[in-house]
């Protein structure tokens, strides 16, 4: 029984960056530049230095590559939407996020006042030092929500990140659209 729904934010909730910048990147750094991203995402480099990294590698300013983020950081207003009439509609569900994610990043994207409206739970990467697809980053977030990994559905927009929320055992949406990823949901909560 789903007792838990939790989102991934990027790619999901909001529009990722990585692919943005990946393609600003050339090629022959591109290898570095993931490198730089996981560093960010394990919470080893601040995002400054992130930025910075990026911005050399790219050879572009880091006000330019700052920007670059802003721009691709695009909310999905009607999944957040969604959140909030889950929340409503199943008042017992619980809702968390888990996220790769480098440090001020998710608090440029919620206020406070929005992450405590919208999620029970919140797990970033970066002040954890664990990140998806590892299975111990899916038992955190369980965890974080009071509920087993069985009972909860992982909604992720890469594959290898829904395998691992499956291999955790939980289940899992690969989220490709709004209207797919809604419905999908729709019908495992209807198991309930």
């Amino acid at each position: 029984m789903i007792r838990a729904v939790i989102f991934d934010c990027f790619g999901v909730l909001y529009g990722g960056s990585i692919e943005v910048l990946m393609a600003q990147c050339p090629p022959d750094r591109r290898a570095e530049l993931e490198d730089i991203n996981k560093q960010s995402d394990y919470g080893y480099i601040s995002r400054q230095e992130f930025i910075t990294e990026v911005a050399r590698l790219s050879e572009q300013t880091p006000a330019q590559i700052a920007a670059l983020l802003e721009q691709a950081h695009v909310r999905n207003s009607e999944l957040i939407a969604m959140i909030h009439a889950l929340r409503q509609r199943y008042p017992a569900i619980k809702v968390g996020l888990l996220s790769n994610v480098g440090s001020d990043t998710i608090e440029r994207l919620f206020t406070p006042d929005e992450l405590r409206e919208l999620f029970d739970a919140v797990v970033l990467s970066y002040a954890e030092h664990v990140a998806k697809p590892s299975r111990e980053a899916f038992e955190l977030a369980a965890d974080r929500l009071g509920v087993s990994p069985g009972q909860c559905v992982m909604i992720d927009d890469r594959l290898d990140n829904c395998s691992g929320a499956e291999a955790a055992g939980m289940r899992a949406i690969l989220h490709t659209a709004n209207s797919r990823t809604m419905a999908e949901l729709e019908e495992l909560l209807g198991e309930r």
